[in-house]
């Protein structure tokens, strides 16, 4: 029982010790701070100019294989069996022909997207690490993460000043 009792007690001095250790904590809602921030325009504005008409065209024509899809539906009960199958095919085969195509778009398009991610990470990362510095934050958490906190440990503005300016100082521009 001693021994519990001692045990017990140094569990309560370790966890007050590391309470006090990072006793300046602020939170931010980190993906909401890049996307508020100048790195999401440049994200989209550089994903639209490099597949932007690809995506277009895609959609384009899977909106068109919808509408036929829809208006096979409504036909479907008017056709023979024959037609009804030939056309069924036609529109499986049209499907397996968009859907390739949707995975062939994906795979030109995730690297370059994944790519961009890893850096936003880099400057969310860099942009907590200086904000921190400068403000005596000893912990700044993501938002999402928190269950609670107070409206004053939310340093969201101060985050994004600070992205952009990172953004700035590397030219704006993502190395790709």
């Amino acid at each position: 029982m001693f021994r519990s009792f001692i045990l017990a007690l140094a569990l309560v001095f370790a966890a007050v010790t590391t309470a006090q250790a990072a006793s300046n904590v602020a939170i931010a809602p980190l993906m909401q701070v890049a996307d508020k921030s100048s790195l999401h325009d440049a994200k989209t504005k550089y994903l639209d100019s490099k597949f932007g008409k690809d995506k277009e065209k895609l959609e384009k024509d899977v909106k068109a294989f919808q509408k036929k899809a829809e208006e096979f539906q409504k036909q479907a009960s008017a056709l023979s069996d024959s037609a009804r199958q030939q056309k069924g095919q036609e529109l499986e085969k049209e499907a397996r022909a968009l859907e390739g195509r949707r995975q062939e778009f994906t795979k030109k398009a995730a690297p370059v997207e994944q790519k961009i991610n890893q850096q936003i990470l880099e400057i969310l990362g860099k942009a907590c690490e200086n904000y921190a510095k400068a403000n005596g934050y000893d912990i700044i958490l993501d938002a999402a993460t928190v269950l609670y906190a107070s409206s004053a440990a939310n340093v969201e503005e101060g985050l994004i000043a600070e992205v952009n300016k990172i953004w700035k100082e590397r030219g704006s521009k993502f190395k790709l």
